[in-house]
This record gives structure tokens, sequence and C-alpha cells, in this order.
């Protein structure tokens, strides 16, 4: 029995990670040749598209899930969507829409520090998709006209995600404060 297994012909299966090119919505339409970073794309995937929820047309990601985290799990993901902000800065996306795409950051970041609604806000509003949108656009009627991008264009993104995470900080820790106070409040105040 063990020679039948021997001479039989091993095949290999070929199993592909992302959804093929072209096919899908947002996060998989396909760009000209050698004008798509895959980082954001696969940040898209991961933080809002990894897995298909049976009946359902919208999938999930990892961000509802990190944003079950108290704290480091809203801070994770924000950081792991502003690593969009970089590519887009690559690619001499104007500062309008950087902004645009730091607030969709802000915005998950801050409604996400809520619990319960944080969760499903990140299941709805898909900030890593939405940017990977404007990034697909804005590249798409760029065209083959792409110029490099200054050290301006890198000085302003670097603040635009410092703000981004500082005014994130700032909102934790008054969500920490509140948090200890009503904490106080309801198990301190009667000793």
């Amino acid at each position: 029995m063990a020679d039948s297994y021997s001479k039989e012909k091993v095949e290999t299966i070929e199993v592909e990670v992302l959804p093929p090119e072209g096919k899908g919505r947002g996060f998989a339409q396909k760009l000209p040749a050698g004008q798509m970073d895959a980082l954001p794309r696969l940040i898209a995937l991961l933080m809002d598209n990894l897995f298909k929820i049976p009946g359902v047309k919208q999938r999930l990601g990892l961000n509802p899930f990190l944003d079950l985290l108290p704290v480091f799990g809203d801070g994770a993901a924000a950081v792991v969507s502003a690593l969009t902000l970089f590519v887009a800065a690559r690619y001499r996306v104007p500062n309008v829409v950087l902004v645009r795409m730091a607030m969709n950051i802000l915005l998950n970041a801050v409604i996400g520090i809520i619990p319960g609604v944080g969760e499903v806000f990140a299941f709805w509003f898909r900030p890593s998709s939405r940017n990977f949108a404007m990034l697909q656009k804005h590249l798409s009627e760029q065209g083959e006209r792409r110029e490099a991008s200054t050290r301006e264009d890198w000085l302003f993104v670097t603040g635009l995600v410092g703000g981004v995470l500082l005014v994130f900080t700032v909102c934790i820790g008054l969500g920490t404060y509140f948090f200890y106070a009503l904490l106080h409040a309801t198990f301190f105040s009667g000793r």
C-alpha cells in the first residue's frame, strides 16, 4: 500500500491570499501597472476586508477586533491606518486629500474609544478602505505624470500624523480620566 502512494504524482495547489486583480469592490480594483503600492491595499484588506461574513455583503477586518482592546487597540489601528498617509505622500497626493485621509483615521480612532459603539462604527465606516479608494482615485487621475515627493510633502505628512496621534492621545487621556472619575464616584463616594 505504501508503494501506491509513492508512485502517485504530487500536485501543487496554489493559494491566493488577496482577491484577484479587477474583481471585487474598492480595494481590489486594478490600476495601471507600476502605480500602486501594495501597502495601502494590504492595510485596507487587513483592517477592513479580511473575513467574509456568510449572508452579508460587507466583509470584516481586524479594525473592529482591535477596538475591543481598550486604549491599545484603538491606537494600534490608528497607527496601522496612518501608514497609508506616508505612501500617499510618496505619490504626491494633494494636501487636501491627505487631510481628509487623516480625518478618516482620527474619526475612527476617537469614536473607537466608546465601548460598543466604536466597534460597530469601525465595521461600518471602514477608514482604511476609504483612504485606499481616495489614493486610487488620485493615482488614476494623475496617470503617468507623477512627480517625486518633496521634503515639504514629508514634513506635512509627518506633522499630520503627529497631530492625529496627539489628538487621539488627548482623547484617550480624557476618556481614562472620566472613566476613573465615574468608577470613583460609583464605588467610593459613600465612604
